[in-house]
Formats: C-alpha cells, structure tokens, sequence
C-alpha cells in the first residue's frame, strides 16, 4: 500500500515523542515492503526563509519537508490552525505521490487545509488525536498561569496567546511549533501589529474549535489513543461513532535489562525521564524526593536540560543539595533499555492532562512500576497498587507518601508483578493497515457525514 504520513515537524531535528512515533511506524512499515512517504513541516526558529520545500531521506523513508515563514500571513491567530496557501502545496504533492491513504499525526504548523486537500481528491484521511491542539491552541490545555483548562474559551484563550494585548503574538508558555523554547513571543520588531486587526485575530480564535471540529467531521475516522483523550473531544462536540480508540504500542527496549531488586533492604532508585519543563513537574518529585530520608532512595534524571533552561537551572540548583539526586542527561533510542536499567520505578509527576506517554509504556515493558500524577491518561494505564501508585497531580506531600512506601521490601516486587504484556509497535502498525485497507475498499475519504464507518 502507499501511505503517506503528515505531521508537523520530523527527525532527526525534532525527536520529542510525536515524532519519534510516526517515524519508527515509518520505517517499520517500509520494511514490511509499504510505499511510506512523509510530509512535514520543518520549523525554521530563526525566521530566515520564507518559503522552500526539501526532499530529504531518513532511515530509508523519503520525506518533504516544507519552510514557510509564518510572519508573512496577516492573520497569526488564523494561520496557526488554516492556511490555504500551504494547503494548495500539500495538494500539489498528494498529485505527484498519488497515496492510496494519508494518516495525519499533527497539523501545527500546516493547518487544517491539508484535511480538505485529501477530501477533495477522495483520499482516506486518518487523523491520530496526539494532544489537544485540536482544542487548545497551547496544546497542552494548561491556562497561562498553570492551571488546568477545561476547554477552549475565548476571553481564556485570548490571555493565553496575547498577554501583551496585542490580540495574538505567539505563546505565553511554549511553542512545538518554534522549536520549546522557554517562550515563543516573537521579536516585536518582526511583527507588524497593524497588519491584522485585533478584532480579526480574536475573531479568529473565537471560531476556531468549531471550525476545526466542522473540518475534522469530514476525516474518515478520528483516532483516540487513549479512552481519556477521547472523552474530552467527545465533551466538545465529536461524535463518538467517528473517533477510533486504538492504544498506542512500542517496541521493547533493545539490550539485557537489569532485574529489579526482589525484596530485602537494597537501594530503590526512581527515574524522572523526559524533558524538564514546568509541565512535566520535576520540581514536584524534587521536593517530595526531598522530604524522603535516609539513604535508601535514590533518584535519577533523564532529560533535555535546554529546552526551557531558566526553569531546569532553578530546579537543578534546588535539587543539587541532595548527594542522592543524580542528573545523567538525555539518552538516545538505543540507551533506553541501560537507561531503564538504571532505575527500579519510573516517575512520571506531569500537571496537564497527559495522552499515554511512550515513557510509561517503554517502562512498563522493561518491567518497570510506574508512579504516577492522577490526571488524564496517566490514571488510565496506571492502575494504583497493581502496576505502580498515583498521587494528587501537584501535591509534592502526597508523592512524597508515596515514595516512602517504597522502603517497604516486598512493595517493588508486587507492582512488578501486576504489569500486563504491552502492545508492540507492529501491533499498532497492523491495526492501521486494516482500517486504511478499509477505507480504501469502501472507496471515499468522508467521515460521519456520508454513512460510511470504519471499525477498529
């Protein structure tokens, strides 16, 4: 079959978990003997070009990479989700490729156009709900002072994008889209304030979460990889019959994994692994790792200290008067099974509503407990007392509580034992190729509005 994958930025450049995901089915499939192609967005964080597409090649997987300079729409706030102009490059290349299905991972940066491209020429489109920025033009759901969000509202979403009053200039937090940087307001000298009206920016905004689920409603089907992920789009007007639940898998890491200690009075060490910024709430396990004594415990960091680098500076300062937290720094795919076998539990304390992290699976498949916040996906996979323990997402007291019970002997061995097998990543890959073989057999790319259904 040809495939063709859009999403919105690729290694090797980004290699953060949307991306590391379609680019191993990517390469999982062409092995299989798939004509698998991908077109992405390529970031360019320095404002430099203005427009320009790339063919490239990736571990034997052919991609087009598309730069276009964001400054020269007149609508900031309506090109972060649509833009004609890149629609009608995206159609030009599904006329050279001609795929038999497109499978969509992430629109920043591209737009909703690219749906209507592949509607226009009867292309089955699958559209995979990784995060919530088909809700949450900060993707992550978070207000602009940190605290959850149920959902799009526009005098929110306004505070959210332009605390400047400017109407919209870029993320107060941070952008996927210009590389997590600590914040993505632009230069104020490359945007011109003028060149779109406040009143167009807010009321572009206003209408985008039903222009976007308008648009959406035409996908042949909605793809939800966890049940959580998807009952929050089904709170916001998606219909249940479109969206498909089809869990996440992943390959177990490569290499001999160390045992966990089974009882006794060994040392515990626990893992935070991911990137350090204030959503992912390493200075919560930090403080509570903190109110832990004695020497028993152990904790280890994994992760990207440059992404946001005056909050992983603060936080690095505040745990280095502690001799048991160790920071060892990012690992690469082929570190993960000697990174897993540095820890006996990974701790996952985030403070949004996760989707499934990759991480919890890959530990999961090392064997590996899990300590988890209480929100979102996370309290769907982890299940407290049988495969790991949840705490109060925030709280550093009640994880601290929760780490303390580690120092019980059989504790470890216990959550261990009540980890499940987990899907592999060709198992997700074969889930994918019967609804794309479907979809092309019932012959239409559209989604509810038609009649036709696809069933996982």
């Amino acid at each position: 079959m040809k495939a063709a994958f859009v999403v919105h930025q690729y290694p090797p450049r980004y290699s953060t978990g949307t991306e590391i995901y379609a680019h191993r089915l990517a390469v999982m499939l062409r092995r299989q003997g798939h004509d698998l192609r991908v077109f992405t967005h390529e970031p360019d964080p320095r404002r430099q070009t203005t427009y320009k597409l790339v063919e490239d090649t990736v571990d034997d997987v052919p991609v087009t990479r598309l730069t276009f300079f964001d400054g020269l729409a007149p609508n900031h706030a309506l090109h972060d989700f649509y833009n004609v102009f890149l629609g009608k490059v995206f159609g030009r290349w599904l006329d050279e490729q001609q795929p038999d299905v497109v499978h969509i991972f992430h629109l920043m940066g591209l737009g909703l156009s690219v749906v209507e491209e592949c509607r226009a020429r009867g292309i089955p489109v699958f559209v995979q709900l990784m995060d919530y920025w088909f809700l949450c033009p900060t993707v992550q759901l978070l207000r602009h002072d940190g605290a959850l969000c149920h959902g799009p509202d526009t005098p929110n979403c306004v505070e959210c994008l332009a605390p400047d009053n400017y109407g919209y200039q870029g993320l107060r937090m941070f952008s996927k889209r210009d590389g997590f940087v600590e914040s993505a307001m632009p230069d104020p000298g490359l945007v011109d304030v003028n060149h779109a009206s406040v009143g167009l920016r807010r009321a572009a905004l206003h209408a985008r979460p039903t222009f976007i689920r308008r648009i959406l409603e035409g996908a042949t089907a909605l793809i939800a990889p966890s049940r959580f992920i998807k009952s929050v789009f089904l709170r916001h007007g998606y219909e249940d019959a479109h969206m498909l639940h089809v869990p996440y898998g992943v390959d177990a890491p490569r290499g001999k994994l160390k045992p966990i200690p089974i009882g006794g009075t060994g040392t515990v060490t626990f893992g935070f692994f991911g990137s350090v910024n204030p959503q992912k709430g390493l200075e919560i396990l930090v403080s509570a790792f903190r109110e832990c004594l004695g020497n028993r415990l152990r904790l280890v960091v994994r992760g990207n200290m440059t992404h946001f680098p005056k909050y992983a500076k603060r936080v690095r300062s505040f745990a280095d008067v502690d001799p048991r937290i160790n920071f060892k720094g990012p690992y690469g795919h082929g570190e993960l099974a000697d990174a897993l076998s540095s820890i006996d539990v990974l701790v996952v304390p985030s403070v949004w509503y996760e989707n499934t992290p990759f991480v919890v699976l890959e530990a999961f498949s090392a064997g590996r407990p899990v300590v988890a916040s209480d929100l979102g996906g996370l309290s769907e996979i982890v299940q407290d007392g049988k495969n790991g323990r949840t705490f109060r997402a925030g709280d550093p007291g009640a994880l601290a509580a929760v780490l303390k019970d580690f120092e019980q002997p059989d504790l470890l061995l216990d959550l261990a034992d009540g980890i499940e097998r987990v899907r592999t990543l060709a198992e997700n890959a074969e889930d994918f190729v019967k609804l794309w073989e479907e979809a092309r057999s019932q012959g239409s790319s559209r989604g509810p509005a038609d009649g036709r259904r696809v069933t996982a």
